[in-house]
């Protein structure tokens, strides 16, 4: 992991000049990874030079491929991507689901085929059971952890909870798709909105994260470990 500062680097991140090819969506819903994002991650990936990513929320896999991509053009690395079956919230036959898997094993072999010096490794399951068997068993720590999966500040901050400690020196973290209205400061506090204001306040209080925000494509939060 290179030792850059996510803040100076951010022009670069925020580069949307490169085309990524990525494959296109092909599920039902348009909930894959957006393209002003991806490249995000393409670039971080570039410049920060990570070996371990994690990432929640595979979905059809499109975001897994732009960073297996990056991470092949660097030389290669490892990435651990957690999903699982269904969404609560969402009322969907069965049938729509299962058509997702398949779209997402697809996808994810193909990602593993064009990019071999990278290994893909997908794990089925709620990611805050299924993390704790994760570190330090398998990982002892990670490079760049994308959070695309719990858009609610509960499932955020239970799944950061489990991951932090095993931050690597200079990491990044990206939540997707989060609601940045820093107006809504009450119901932030309270954990009653989509993403709460009181996670990134206590990451800056606790001195060890520098912050950047962003609300094209889709809305991210991106946060790094000060060393």
């Amino acid at each position: 992991m290179e030792n850059k500062s996510l803040t100076t680097c951010w022009p670069d991140i925020c580069d949307f000049t490169q085309d990524l090819n990525i494959p296109p969506s092909r599920w039902k819903k348009a909930w894959s990874t957006h393209e002003l994002s991806a490249k995000r991650l393409s670039n971080a990936t570039h410049i920060f030079r990570p070996r371990r990513i994690l990432e929640t929320g595979t979905f059809e896999g499109l975001g897994t491929w732009v960073m297996a991509r990056a991470l092949a053009k660097n030389g290669g690395g490892e990435i651990v991507t957690i999903d699982y079956d269904g969404d609560p919230e969402v009322a969907m036959p069965d049938a729509d689901w299962r058509n997702l898997d398949r779209i997402r094993e697809e996808n994810l072999a193909s990602a593993q085929k064009d990019f071999p010096n990278v290994s893909i490794h997908f794990i089925k399951g709620d990611s805050r059971k299924v993390l704790p068997d994760l570190f330090p068993s398998r990982w002892n720590h990670w490079d760049l952890f994308f959070q695309d999966s719990m858009h609610f500040a509960a499932g955020i901050q239970a799944e950061w909870d489990i991951v932090r400690p095993f931050a690597a020196p200079h990491a990044i973290a990206v939540f997707d798709d989060v609601c940045l209205d820093w107006w809504k400061l009450g119901a932030h506090l309270t954990g009653h909105a989509d993403f709460c204001l009181g996670f990134a306040l206590r990451q800056i209080t606790q001195q060890r994260w520098r912050f950047k925000s962003t609300a094209e494509g889709r809305a991210q939060f991106w946060i790094q470990r000060r060393d």
